[in-house]
């Protein structure tokens, strides 16, 4: 008996120095790759910011499907106002056509006195005026009919784009949503991961958007007044092209001078002009935000309008999706017409290292 106990007890301390990896791994905590969870929480935000896009179009359909019903009911009314301003037109041009008006006129010369005659003038100006009045009627009325026709068709062209816009990214969107829960199905922290999900979301939400449109707003306001720089300090970045043409040469310091110049909130921003691009960079808050993109020409017929197109946007080291970028692009115009403050017309921009060159023609 006492061996028995004796050997159960020793059992009993082998297995207690047994070293834990034979037990299974399910038992022990998994390590979590930083890369792996930092692509599935940016999985997380571009599915946030596209299903945002999808409400912003949905909403965006219901408004044209609204206004096309207005019009629908507009077009209506102005057909019925055609309709009754064309058969009162009709019987005036009837009644040029088959002589009425003439012989209304030839009773001028049957009347015996000047007193009568100056009535009868006054009126056959009545019935002439009023001739006149039906005749422009018609005409308005016809051409406002026209009007909501082509607006109503313009709208249904918006709303046919619309929809097939929603669609595009409502099928993004299920397949990022469908990716992302397949990985978190596999993942062991997969109730960690969804919650640093939420929180970039929300922070995204309550400080990055916000952020994002504060600078996007004062760049806007800051490019209408950026043809000051042309004629700043006599000119002295300007250089002559022969006698009709000449090229300004901007460097990203006078860039950030000028800027900050017009809004504090530039203080925590800065452009640099590197690689062929145009990289926009700061914190605000702890909140950090690159914006990469480039200034174009776009030439039209009255005047040629320099824009910045915007690449990219990281907010905190995240990537933003494209429909974020044309969001804000929607709502904040990021453009200058030089030609409206001096007398001259871009005709090219190229950035350069540490430069933007700007091509001029007087």
């Amino acid at each position: 008996m006492k061996t028995r106990v004796i050997c159960c007890l020793l059992a009993c301390l082998l297995l207690l120095q047994m070293p834990l990896t034979i037990f299974p791994l399910s038992f022990a905590e998994e390590a979590f790759d930083p890369d792996e969870a930092k692509a599935l929480l940016q999985k997380g935000l571009t599915i946030y910011e596209i299903d945002r896009e999808v409400a912003r179009l949905n909403e965006q359909d219901k408004k044209i499907a609204d206004q096309i019903q207005a019009t629908n009911l507009d077009v209506v009314k102005q057909g019925n106002k055609v309709q009754e301003s064309r058969k009162h037109a009709g019987r005036v041009l009837r009644a040029y056509y088959t002589g009425d008006r003439d012989s209304i006129w030839l009773l001028m010369f049957s009347l015996k006195s000047f007193s009568d005659v100056l009535k009868t003038y006054e009126y056959l100006h009545m019935i002439v005026q009023n001739d006149q009045r039906a005749l422009d009627k018609f005409s308005a009325s016809y051409e406002q009919l026209k009007v909501l026709q082509v607006k109503l068709e313009a709208s249904r062209v918006e709303l046919q784009k619309t929809k097939s816009a929603y669609l595009t990214q409502r099928e993004r969107l299920v397949k990022l949503q469908e990716e992302l829960d397949k990985q978190l199905a596999i993942t062991a922290q997969a109730k960690a991961v969804e919650e640093q999900i939420k929180s970039l979301n929300k922070e995204w939400e309550e400080k990055g958007l916000p952020l994002f449109r504060q600078f996007f707003e004062a760049l806007s306001l800051a490019f209408v007044d950026l043809p000051e720089l042309f004629t700043k300090d006599g000119g002295k970045n300007i250089s002559l092209d022969g006698t009709d043409g000449a090229t300004f040469t901007l460097s990203d310091g006078s860039m950030n001078e000028f800027l900050q110049s017009k809004d504090a909130l530039f203080t925590n921003l800065s452009f640099r002009f590197t690689g062929g691009k145009v990289i926009v960079s700061g914190k605000r808050d702890n909140e950090d935000i690159v914006i990469q993109g480039n200034f174009i020409l776009i030439e039209g017929k009255d005047m040629n309008e320099v824009r910045f197109t915007v690449d990219q946007l990281d907010f905190n080291g995240y990537q933003l999706p494209d429909t974020t970028i044309t969001s804000l692009l929607e709502e904040f115009g990021l453009s200058f017409f030089p030609r409206k403050t001096v007398p001259i017309e871009v005709t090219s921009v190229t950035p350069q290292e540490g430069k933007l060159i700007v091509k001029l023609k007087f």
